[in-house]
């Protein structure tokens, strides 16, 4: 039980590490968007590196930017439930109901799911690479393969956090006491 309560933790890590370096890209989108805005309202374009920045590949950037944002945080929002649940039926739960309602929507639902979705994901990257993807707009950003690749990580990412969760719940429901503490402090976390 402490081996599988390591890789979550090894995982929640990588996650955490990942995450943080995503948000970087918060920032990028607030610069490209203030940029893309003030830039059209005064009327001017820049050319940067050789490359010119217009409206359209700057809005493209945006979104690059927004997806790359909310994929890199993708799993990490799972491990450390910040996603969104309905908690009407369950919010009354104990917390040994809610673990085995998680680990079975793991096992039943999150990783069939992703098992059929990874292999559609990476040949969606893969043949982007190849073909060496672009924008589809006449003067819009090249490299689309690189957005692409991010999708195909953060299903990846979701993978990591789905095995996560499903070893902290196995800890919690058939661990020792103080290892069931130690995979959920306190029991289940609850939403507010």
């Amino acid at each position: 039980m402490s081996a599988l309560l390591a890789l979550s933790n090894a995982i929640n890590a990588f996650l955490r590490t990942v995450a943080h370096l995503g948000a970087w890209f918060f920032i990028a989108c607030i610069v490209t968007i203030c940029f893309d805005v003030i830039s059209r309202k005064l009327g001017f374009q820049l050319s940067l590196f050789g490359i010119d920045l217009g409206s359209t590949r700057l809005q493209e950037l945006e979104w690059h930017f927004h997806a790359i944002l909310f994929l890199t945080w993708l799993g990490y929002a799972y491990v450390k439930d910040a996603h969104v649940r309905i908690d009407v039926v369950t919010g009354a739960y104990p917390p040994r109901t809610l673990a085995k309602l998680e680990l079975f929507g793991c096992l039943v639902f999150a990783l069939p799911y992703l098992i059929v979705a990874l292999p559609y994901a990476h040949d969606f990257f893969t043949l982007s690479f190849r073909q060496w993807e672009g924008s589809n707009a006449p003067n819009g950003l090249p490299m689309r393969w690189i957005i692409k690749a991010f999708l195909y990580f953060g299903f990846w990412s979701v993978l990591l956090a789905v095995v996560s969760v499903a070893c902290r719940r196995i800890v919690f429901l058939l661990g020792s006491p103080d290892l069931a503490e130690k995979a959920m402090p306190g029991g289940l976390p609850r939403t507010h």
